[in-house]
């Protein structure tokens, strides 16, 4: 009886499990089914910047976002508070733009890796999903807007000035300024640009100081001259003077404070006619070619000289391709901007002060800074001739002149290698001297048309002339006989 009724109990429990896996498989298909549902939508409660997507395919996510973002970004404005200032920036003005595309393919994503539990309870939805979107944004637009903050909001610093006359010095004290933070203001605008777009924003800045660049304190270390060169020029009638007094105003009266690298180019830019440039001769490769800001190499030129008197090293320096009338070779420094630069590096714990001018035959430059700090030394640059390479002559032909002849068409001009040195002197005295540079020059041939017309040939010519020229008079008379004649005519009809 007992084994009877153990095999109806098995038999019991066996249907019982067959019906429990029947029951789970079918609530896993179930299950499945249900998930499987969803593999083209986004799960419900799934938020893009508080727009609900939950249960949209792609394309609905697309459509709404367009429309729902479109809007939220267009009414948006942005405030930016610095003291009793207020300046709004329209998100439209950024034309501001969601790649929608990528945050519906993001958002179907979303969910679709976790586990059959996990995605029956996003299918529930009893969590809140909040996605961030990637925008884009006309970023000159945003800088456009940031400038015009600073612009507004910004008092400029005014440096301390000094006027050196006829070596008295008059110093004027600096003047603090107020700025906010560019990199702050820049970074907060990007974030909150990023931010949801139903959220109001009002950035607020403080304004702190801003200081001088150059200061009163900096100025009195300069007491005197510590350098000087000068250049002769001769008024050649073309731009050439006019350049070269245009160059040394823009440098006079420059302040090049400690650490500071000054640059030719910077100053100058380019020698347009609109800044009152004219065209004279310049040094292309090795020709010589009329072009505008020539004669502004001498300026440089003269200045490198000055500045190296005051033992302050260039950082970029170049000589001419051609050697210069003004120059000795190795001492001269040209400039074409923006390929050839001269620069320096004030080198000293006090500024400079650079003051220029042209004037009856002479460029000048003098530099000043603290007389004491120099002691008792002074500097000087000079050079040294290794090797010189004389033109050749070079002939061309011309068959219009007699042979024997010959007729100069350019003088050439020959060229050096050269070294420069720095020398220091010392109470007057040589104690160093150091190598600064090796220079090459090129060489311009001498030009000469040499005849190649034979004299028989020349003879020739000369008769025909003469017998054209004979022609010439007896076709005269005889044309003034004819006139005679007719006037004679035309004088009897008229009578």
């Amino acid at each position: 009886m007992l084994k009877k009724i153990n095999k109806n109990t098995l038999i019991a429990a066996g249907v019982i499990l067959a019906l429990v896996i029947i029951g789970i498989i079918g609530y896993f298909f179930s299950l499945n089914k249900k998930v499987a549902a969803w593999e083209d939508k986004v799960y419900p409660e799934v938020y893009v910047y508080g727009v609900n997507i939950g249960g949209l395919n792609k394309e609905g996510v697309v459509s709404v976002l367009n429309d729902k973002l479109a809007q939220a970004i267009m009414d948006k404005e942005l405030k930016v508070v610095v003291g009793d200032k207020s300046l709004e920036l329209s998100y439209s003005e950024l034309n501001l733009t969601y790649n929608t595309e990528d945050i519906a393919t993001e958002a179907l994503a979303y969910g679709k890796d976790e586990g059959l539990f996990a995605k029956k309870s996003l299918i529930k939805g009893k969590n809140t999903i909040n996605l961030n979107a990637d925008i884009s944004f006309d970023e000159e637009s945003l800088v456009a807007f940031e400038d015009k903050v600073l612009e507004e909001v910004n008092i400029e610093p005014k440096n301390a000035e000094i006027v050196i006359n006829s070596g008295n010095i008059t110093i004027t004290p600096e003047v603090s300024g107020k700025t906010i933070d560019k990199e702050e203001l820049h970074n907060k605008l990007i974030e909150s640009i990023n931010g949801d777009p139903s959220d109001e924003v009002e950035l607020t800045f403080d304004l702190v100081e801003q200081e001088a660049k150059i200061k009163a304190e900096d100025l009195k270390k300069i007491t005197g001259v510590i350098s000087s060169y000068s250049s002769k020029y001769s008024n050649t009638g073309d731009g050439r003077v006019k350049n070269m007094e245009i160059a040394a105003s823009t440098i006079n009266g420059t302040i090049v404070m400690p650490g500071e690298e000054f640059s030719y180019n910077a100053l100058i830019g380019d020698t347009t006619p609109e800044k009152g440039y004219e065209k004279a001769n310049t040094y292309v490769g090795n020709e010589i070619v009329p072009d505008y800001g020539g004669g502004i190499c001498q300026v440089s030129t003269t200045l490198y000289r000055a500045v190296m008197r005051a033992n302050i090293r260039s950082t970029e320096r170049t000589n001419h391709s051609l050697t210069v009338s003004y120059s000795e070779p190795g001492l001269d420094a040209t400039v074409a901007n923006p390929y050839l630069d001269y620069k320096f590096v004030n080198t000293y714990d006090f500024p400079i002060y650079i003051q220029g001018y042209v004037s009856g035959g002479v460029v000048n430059f003098s530099i000043y800074g603290n007389v004491e700090a120099m002691g008792n030394k002074t500097y000087d640059l000079v050079n040294e001739i290794l090797e010189k390479y004389d033109p050749e002559v070079k002939y061309e032909e011309d068959s219009t002149m007699e042979e024997g002849t010959e007729k100069v068409v350019s003088y050439g001009m020959p060229g050096y290698k050269a070294n420069s040195y720095q020398v220091t002197y010392e109470n007057g005295v040589e104690v160093d001297r150091e190598l600064i540079s090796t220079d090459v020059y090129m060489t311009t041939n001498t030009v000469k048309k040499k005849g190649t017309k034979k004299k028989e040939e020349t003879k020739k010519e000369e008769t025909q002339n003469q017998n054209s020229d004979e022609n010439k008079d007896q076709n005269a008379d005889q044309n003034s006989d004819q006139n005679k004649d007719q006037n004679k005519e035309e004088n009897k009809e008229q009578n």
